[in-house]
C-alpha cells in the first residue's frame, strides 16, 4: 500500500505539472503519458484494472483542480489590469 501511495503522489505531481502547460495540445500530450504511465505503474498490483482506474482517477481530480487555480490566477491578473 506504500508503494501505491507513491505512485499515486508521483503521478499526481506530473498531471499537475501538465496544468501549466500552454496549450491544450501540450497539456493532452503530457497527460496522455500520465496515463500510459499510471497503466504501467498499476500492472504489478494484484488488480491491476482497478489500481489504474483509481491512479488515472486520482491523476484527473488533481490536473482539474490545479486547472481551476490557473483560471483563478488568471482572472485576477486579468481584473487588475482594468
Amino acid at each position: 500500500m506504500k508503494q501505491f501511495g507513491m505512485d499515486l503522489d508521483e503521478l499526481a505531481e506530473k498531471a499537475a505539472k501538465a496544468a501549466w502547460l500552454d496549450t491544450p495540445t501540450e497539456r493532452l500530450r503530457a497527460l496522455t503519458v500520465v496515463f500510459e504511465e499510471c497503466g504501467e505503474r498499476a500492472a504489478p498490483y494484484f488488480d491491476p484494472r482497478f489500481a489504474a482506474k483509481q491512479l488515472v482517477r486520482e491523476c484527473v481530480k488533481e490536473f482539474q483542480a490545479e486547472r481551476a487555480d490557473i483560471r483563478k490566477i488568471l482572472k485576477v491578473k486579468e481584473l487588475a489590469h482594468v
